[in-house]
């Protein structure tokens, strides 16, 4: 997209969209991750031991934290001396979290630059915005989480309504619709998702499933843990997976974002909101779900890319 279009997607999007996100580069962005802070993400000098936990937002972010950070321990929590918010830091925002601060506060990828090897970084932004050696595979290993659409859409809806820092959709239609435009925050699902399960056969990049992830936690940890390099006993293994179940998490105060995150003004809904598969028959009408559907299998077809979207 030109230049002279920048206020497109701003222009189509419902109004108050436009007081916490700006276009960049055809994709919608929160103000808290500005430019300067999405450049610097593009121009990050990237270590070979540094572990890049990728997804689109609302996909299972925390949760692999949570256990990348436990291997990075030995699988012992009590090491975590801060919220896993603070010691894994969100490359293309600011230190801040906030918008409010967003042109004077400092870039993550600075408090990134100033910690030892080895680091776990985490990102949403679109694979184009990505470090050449992220991308070319020369350097750092890539953890990519893809959770099936219809669940992470009703989690970002619900997660847009309580942060201060992304539009509060009006209803669950509008948001919708403007996700299958494209419109919200982090842009395409297709785009990210897709980029990445095509690198899934390469040695650096290992692609999981939120789904799988439910299904099997202790064989996803083992995954997770030999690809990072580390070995560790099943009496390790069980406390990583005790210590890496939702319930868990939501009650563990190093781990539950909500001690850290900027929410709104009475909003009484956690961070952590349910991580179930299938809460989005509780939202999608089946006039939506059949179109989605529609779309959705246009977009990924011909990509063997498969989503479970019931509990097993």
């Amino acid at each position: 997209m030109s230049n002279g279009n920048q206020s497109m997607l701003l222009d189509q999007a419902p109004a108050y969209v436009a007081d916490v996100s700006y276009e960049y580069e055809g994709v919608l962005m929160p103000k808290f991750t500005p430019a300067r802070c999405v450049e610097a993400v593009r121009n990050f000098t990237v270590r070979d031991d540094d572990i890049f936990l990728i997804t689109y937002p609302k996909s299972g972010t925390t949760w692999v934290q949570q256990i990348a950070l436990l291997a990075l321990h030995n699988g012992d929590e009590s090491q975590f001396k801060h919220n896993i918010m603070k010691i894994v830091p969100f490359l293309e925002a600011v230190e801040s979290m906030n918008l409010e601060s967003a042109s004077s506060s400092r870039m993550q990828t600075e408090i990134a630059d100033e910690k030892p090897s080895p680091r776990i970084l985490k990102t949403h932004v679109v694979p184009k915005w990505l470090p050449d050696s992220i991308r070319d595979s020369t350097r750092g290993k890539v953890i990519y989480v893809a959770r099936n659409p219809k669940d992470m859409m009703v989690s970002y809806f619900h997660f847009c309504r309580i942060s201060c820092n992304l539009p509060k959709y009006e209803s669950w239609d509008v948001f919708y619709e403007e996700f299958l435009a494209d419109r919200v925050p982090y842009g395409s699902w297709c785009e990210n998702v897709l980029y990445w399960w095509k690198k899934r056969e390469e040695p650096n990049v290992l692609f999981l499933k939120y789904e799988d992830m439910k299904k099997d936690l202790k064989g996803s940890i083992g995954q997770i843990s030999e690809f990072m390099g580390m070995s560790f006993s099943e009496e390790t293994i069980d406390a990583m997976v005790a210590g890496s179940t939702f319930d868990a998490m939501k009650k563990n105060k190093t781990s539950n974002p909500d001690q850290v995150s900027k929410r709104k003004k009475g909003g009484g809904t956690s961070f952590m909101r349910k991580g179930a598969v299938g809460d989005w028959r509780n939202f999608f009408s089946n006039e939506q779900s059949e179109r989605f559907d529609k779309i959705y299998k246009e977009k990924l077809v011909g990509s063997g890319l498969k989503f479970t979207f019931e509990q097993e």
